[in-house]
């Protein structure tokens, strides 16, 4: 149905038309109403069966496995601890974090990414609107006066002319109106799909600093285990050198001497594996910190202790406070609503377009006289036949919700699964670390005994040599499984998504940028120039 009124000095009353165009709207929307769509069946969050509480943590104590007793309700509500960071003790940690926020290349790109998504709800709002053009023309042309006779003049040669200037103005007018709301169900989805991109910004925010804060950890670890090498080494040359001394006083035999010589090359060899994994960890700890990937840190190596225990809340609150889980909602919702708008793409579309122009000899004039040209077009447009193509993209549109809902539901469940491994896993290795430093206990009293017993003659090299690899092997334990701990504690907070700082913060004015305003030079002669806003 196409509608228009086109107008100089006089005016056509519009009132009929929008009656009659009023009637056809409503008479669709009838027909069209009775039309349920499927998209509406879906639920609204993930249909997952969330238990009362997290499991306990597992003990391999024998008479821990006979207490059950369930944590009580206060403890279930204590909130997730935020603020992590700073929990560890370690100030070279947090200024480490802190620079990594603002230089790592990849928070970079997540960063711009979300200022895309933002600008994106903008433009897929703009269709909301009436979209204005302003069009100008111009012309200026000469004519004979012979050429316009049709023949030649007398008395000038026929060399006179005529100068013919036209200038002109049109605005145009474009505009869908939103009947059905589907071009609002578009620009709803566009903003779900932004929140659901901040989310995935504070995800990559909040796994950059677990990825720092493991790199940190392993960095001093690895520091820790090449100190020790050296010690392992210095050790077995202190026992190589006795037993060549006794073998110079006839003490011992040659066989001793051999086998001391050969267990020194083997940790000389270790030793410069040990400082290969300490460098290798140092240059990729630098390039998580947006640094050049050099050797150049001094720090203290300590690894900080973990003490105490995270409280994990109530694992239904898992799926309010994770981002990654929260992102995968918004996507979901994001897609049911483009599936809205997909259907409605089906309905009648209701469309204005308007011009209002006028041509004269100076651009002063134009708009100014009463003899502008209007022109008005409403039209009404119904799909009739597409060969299945509406009725398919509405089915796709379908279809990615459906596959949204999939995708929220593992991402949830993957969720309470780290959830749960992390925690049992924390149980697990505090009972490896009291175990491991019992070892260490008994093992360096077996390696005096044994020094003492092959000193007195009583026990060959081969008891020294076991005992000293198995105080060395246990020290060595101690120090993977204090780290092991740390990255395991680094992992119950990413897996609870608890927020690393205890501030709160703006995303909006504090996203990362690669360019600084400052630091960028003006060598552009254009760059002052103003750009029209589109």
């Amino acid at each position: 149905m196409t509608m228009t009124n086109h107008k100089t000095k006089s005016t056509v009353s519009k009132r009929t038309m929008a009656s009659a165009l009023k009637l056809s709207t409503i008479s669709l929307t009838m027909v069209l109403a009775g039309c349920s769509s499927h998209i509406n069946k879906l639920p609204d969050s993930p249909q997952v069966d969330i238990p009362a509480e997290f499991e306990p943590a597992p003990s391999i104590d024998k008479q821990a496995k006979t207490d059950k007793t369930p944590a009580t309700t206060e403890t279930l509500q204590e909130p997730v601890q935020n603020g992590w960071v700073e929990a560890f003790g370690d100030p070279d940690l947090t200024a480490h974090v802190q620079k990594a926020l603002n230089s790592n290349p990849d928070l970079w790109n997540s960063a711009s990414q979300l200022r895309n998504a933002i600008e994106q709800v903008t433009i897929t709002g703009a269709s909301l609107w009436p979209s204005l053009q302003v069009v100008g023309t111009g012309s200026n042309s000469e004519s004979s006066a012979a050429a316009a006779s049709g023949g030649a003049v007398q008395g000038d040669g026929g060399n006179s002319t005529t100068e013919i200037r036209s200038i002109g103005g049109t605005l145009n007018i474009s505009w869908e109106l939103d009947v059905w709301r589907k071009l609002s169900q578009r620009k709803k989805a566009a903003a779900l799909g932004a929140k659901a991109q901040a989310e995935l910004y504070k995800a990559a925010e909040l796994s950059l600093v677990a990825n720092v804060s493991r790199a940190w950890f392993n960095v001093i670890t690895n520091k820790l285990q090449l100190d020790l090498a050296q010690r392992r080494l210095d050790s077995f040359e202190n026992t190589a050198n006795l037993i060549e001394e006794n073998y110079e006083r006839g003490l011992r035999s040659a066989l001793d001497v051999y086998l001391s010589r050969t267990d020194v090359q083997v940790q000389r060899a270790s030793l410069a594996d040990s400082k290969f994994n300490y460098l290798s960890s140092l240059r990729a700890f630098k390039t998580l910190l947006g640094e050049y990937p050099d050797t150049s840190l001094a720090f203290n190596a300590q690894l900080p202790e973990v003490v105490g225990t995270v409280t994990a809340g109530l694992p239904a609150s898992l799926l309010t406070r994770r981002p990654d889980v929260k992102a995968s909602q918004l996507r979901y919702e994001a897609s049911i609503a483009n599936a809205k708008a997909a259907r409605r793409d089906r309905f009648p579309a209701l469309t204005f377009n308007g011009s209002i122009g006028e041509s004269r000899d100076t651009f002063n004039s134009v708009f100014e006289s009463d003899n502008m040209i209007e022109r008005f077009i409403l039209n009404l447009t119904t799909p009739v036949f597409a060969a299945g193509a509406l009725k398919s993209r509405e089915d796709q549109a379908y279809n990615d919700a459906e596959a949204a809902y999939a995708t929220l539901v593992r991402t949830s469940l993957t969720a309470f699964e780290e959830v749960e491994n992390t925690l049992s896993r924390e149980a697990l290795l505090k009972q490896q670390y009291t175990a491991t430093k019992e070892a260490v206990k008994l093992a360096e009293g077996g390696l005096n005994l044994a020094l003492d017993r092959y000193q007195s003659g009583i026990e060959n090299y081969n008891t020294v040599l076991q005992s000293q690899r198995s105080l060395f092997n246990s020290m060595s334990n101690e120090i993977n499984i204090r780290n092991a701990l740390l990255q395991n504690r680094i992992g119950i907070h990413l897996a609870l998504g608890g927020s690393f700082t205890k501030a709160q913060r703006d995303l909006k004015n504090d996203l990362p940028s690669p360019i600084k305003t400052h630091d960028v030079a003006d060598t552009d002669d254009n760059s002052n120039a103003a750009t029209p806003e589109n």
